[in-house]
């Protein structure tokens, strides 16, 4: 016998022997109710190289304003969120690009998108995670393609950990796809030498909002 039709005999085997049986789900999950530590949620980004900006929330357009002028960003991809809305009325008048076209759009975002805004549905306090739910209105791929990411999130929509998110999702319906974000992309996979940038954005810029 060939040494592929061995293995191939032996996962069979095994297969058989021991089939898979479905987990049960539990039907409730124990979380003991906490209020999430803001402090952790800052600490933990900035661990992560992110920036972290604390403000009332009606004042993160203005701020973001300034520091667009001072870093010369001067193109943002949004999508169709609350956040998008608001930054495209502000008086500013920054040079938006709306990404409801993946077709159409999608070699741009790609070779030249310089910087995106999203809005953040959640976030996990002692892990400093972003929660960004994938929408019609609000693509994945503004999250994880240009080299700059700006997030606003509301410290009120932030969880102590991720149990007790998984808790709120399990009640309120899982969309399509979450992502969690924890800080810019990195890999460690050239010499376990870490690098910050190499497969999405290399900047992450959050704005808790209270």
């Amino acid at each position: 016998m060939k040494p592929r039709d061995r293995i191939l005999s032996r996962l069979r085997h095994g297969r058989a022997a021991s089939p898979a049986t479905p987990y049960p789900a539990p039907e409730t999950i124990a979380v003991t109710p906490s209020a999430p530590n803001i402090d952790s949620m800052v600490t933990a980004l900035e661990a992560a190289h992110a920036q972290v900006f604390r403000m009332a929330e009606a004042d993160w357009p203005d701020h973001l304003a300034s520091l667009a002028t001072e870093r010369n960003w001067q193109q943002w991809w949004v999508g169709r969120d609350e956040a998008a809305a608001i930054w495209q009325a502000h008086g500013s008048a920054p040079s938006v690009t709306v990404f409801d076209d993946w077709d159409g759009q999608k070699a741009a975002l790609f070779d030249s998108a310089p910087i995106s805004l999203s809005q953040a549905q959640g976030g996990i306090a002692d892990t400093g995670t972003l929660i960004v739910e994938s929408r019609p209105e609000a693509p994945r791929t503004l999250s994880l393609v240009p080299p700059v990411h700006v997030v606003i999130v509301r410290e009120g929509s932030l969880f102590p950990d991720m149990p007790t998110a998984m808790v709120y999702y399990s009640r309120h319906g899982m969309p399509t796809n979450l992502i969690f974000i924890s800080g810019p992309s990195k890999t460690a996979d050239i010499q376990q030498t870490m690098a910050y940038g190499a497969h999405g954005p290399r900047e992450l810029i959050v704005y808790l909002c209270r």
